[in-house]
């Protein structure tokens, strides 16, 4: 008797096994792009949309790590203890932290410097005046050095995004921006610099995870 395939129900969805974390992994994807969005943002409201997405990801990860496994291995919350313990103690993840409760909350994400108008940039000459419209556009009367000089312009420098003091008025806290990790500055401690370190450490979390639950039978599917 010849054998034949079994046939799919119309509609059905097949069940299939999850790899460890990688619920959790998909947060931590979503960081990244959150990071990706910051990176591409043409003003300031989308630059900080991917701030809240950036921290809102990183809490959802880690809930969804932990949560999934202290339920499958027994042994987990023992080894988790000293990640849970550098959360609470490295600064830089700290204000991770508090930068979403603070997103919870709709407070202002970032903070902004003034923006400012630089005139001629590099032109060699004299400037005898100018006008700046609000269309965007401007009229300069400039006489060059030299004629090969290039024409003057005008440059609009909107100022950049810079981390908050957050004041967790709950718990009386206040959480300075992080110019340090594992004790060493930071020679940029830019949102997205800051963003980054905290996916490196959580993808590293996961990495030592698996290395060590990885070939263990878990006590729950």
């Amino acid at each position: 008797m010849a054998r034949q395939k079994i046939e799919m129900e119309p509609g059905g969805i097949s069940p299939v096994q999850r790899d460890l974390w990688v619920a959790a992994v998909e947060k931590l994807d979503e960081a990244t792009a959150a990071v990706e969005q910051m990176g591409a943002a043409q003003d300031r409201i989308e630059f900080e949309a991917g701030w809240t997405r950036l921290v809102d990801s990183l809490e959802e990860f880690w809930a969804r790590f932990f949560d999934e496994g202290k339920s499958r291995f027994p042994s987990f919350q023992p080894w988790a203890g000293a990640v849970l313990s550098f959360r609470k103690s490295e600064p830089l993840l700290q204000y991770l932290v508090q930068a979403r409760h603070q997103s919870q909350h709709g407070r202002i994400a970032l903070v902004w410097e003034e923006g400012r108008l630089q005139v001629a940039p590099g032109f060699s000459g004299a400037i005898r005046g100018f006008q700046a419209f609000e269309d965007g556009t401007f009229e300069i009367d400039a006489v060059p050095a030299h004629p090969s000089v290039p024409s003057p312009t005008l440059i609009h420098s909107p100022g950049r995004p810079h981390l908050p003091l957050i004041e967790n008025k709950k718990h009386g806290g206040r959480f300075a921006p992080p110019t340090a990790y594992r004790g060493q500055l930071l020679q940029d401690a830019s949102p997205a610099t800051v963003a980054r370190i905290g996916i490196d450490y959580y993808s590293g979390v996961v990495a030592g995870a698996l290395e060590k639950f990885g070939g263990q039978s878990a006590s729950l599917a």
